[in-house]
């Protein structure tokens, strides 16, 4: 734990008298000798998301702490709380009394059984962002490095986009899983496909570099779905879901090997850096993806390790299960 570490708390409830709960929550907190509250965001009504059908809308707020507790401690306080008020925790997004979410913690970054910093649906959760924003538009998400009110800007974005990509391109049951949700995804939310055009075959003047090769190829795909061409395709609120992540192949060709760089003294060197800033740019003037569906082995690595958007990394292997997350997800994003 980082001296002076601020926490976003989010609360909820959906049972019973939910402004009374929730005026409840916030004094125990007040109470706690370890904790500094420091503001408490407005209550907004939110419609359930994710769980049984149903459910009745929910109360949603969020909570400025300074807490002088390690996170997993922070936790089991909060967790004593909602037994207190009487949360029962029986069924996954289920009605309940109270939830006590701990979103962010400072920069922690934590998977452990117990713990999960920052929380792992916080960038794609609307009803979590917006009193996040209310009382912390500063705070930093330490995965994607944007602030809450940025991260929220995303989802306000139109088009929304779904991108969806195999952690390793270069495995065949990882991409071919990919592929099948991504088809599974264009049907369910009847979204508009965006699917990756063949890599360009060589020509003169093609970079011979397969580093330069990959950037070229980035910028070129970048370049044909330009943010001002979706923009002009009238879209509304219906979803963009493209088959591959520009993010994640400009993540890849940044690792490869500059081989003619080590031979070419720095006409190569300078050539190489041409491409990547090119490729950079094109990337940044694309249709940016509201969140990106990483499936495969080295998922989450690469989500934990600082990816620049949202990661969605599914909790099932199954193509149509996996569909079903990102449709709750999509849900999130928006209610």
């Amino acid at each position: 734990m980082s001296e002076g570490s601020l926490a976003i708390i989010g609360m909820g409830s959906n049972q019973g008298d939910r402004a009374a709960i929730l005026d409840a929550a916030v004094a125990a907190v007040k109470e706690e000798p370890h904790f500094h509250l420091w503001t408490v965001s407005r209550y907004y009504e939110t419609i359930p998301v994710g769980g049984p059908p149903g459910q009745p809308p929910f109360l949603n707020a969020a909570l400025l702490l300074e807490p002088a507790l390690d996170p997993l401690t922070l936790l089991e306080r909060l967790h004593a709380i909602e037994a207190k008020l009487g949360r029962v925790r029986e069924e996954r997004w289920g009605p309940r009394a109270l939830d006590l979410d701990l979103l962010l913690y400072g920069q922690e970054v934590r998977r452990t059984p117990q713990l999960t910093l920052p929380h792992p649906r916080l960038s794609l959760r609307r009803f979590a962002l917006v009193p996040t924003v209310e009382i912390a538009p500063w705070m930093l998400d330490p995965l994607t490095n944007l602030t809450a009110n940025e991260l929220l800007e995303n989802l306000d974005r139109r088009p929304s986009l779904v991108a969806v990509a195999a952690a390793d391109p270069d495995d065949p049951a990882e991409s071919a899983l990919a592929a099948e949700v991504h088809a599974g995804l264009v049907r369910a939310l009847d979204a508009e496909p965006w699917r990756k055009a063949d890599a360009p075959s060589p020509s003169l003047g093609h970079p011979v570099d397969p580093r330069d090769r990959a950037f070229a190829a980035i910028q070129a795909e970048a370049h044909r779905n330009a943010i001002k061409t979706w923009e002009g395709k009238g879209l509304g609120d219906r979803w963009v879901a493209a088959d591959f992540s520009l993010d994640l192949a400009l993540h890849r060709a940044l690792a490869m090997p500059t081989v003619e760089a080590e031979q070419g003294g720095w006409k190569a060197v300078w050539r190489h850096y041409t491409h990547e800033r090119a490729a950079r740019a094109a990337v940044e003037s694309a249709l940016p993806p509201t969140f990106v569906v990483l499936v495969g082995r080295d998922a989450a690595a690469i989500r934990d390790a600082g990816f620049p958007r949202p990661v969605l990394v599914p909790e099932s292997t199954h193509p149509a299960e996996i569909v079903s997350e990102i449709v709750v997800a999509r849900h999130a994003t928006r209610a």
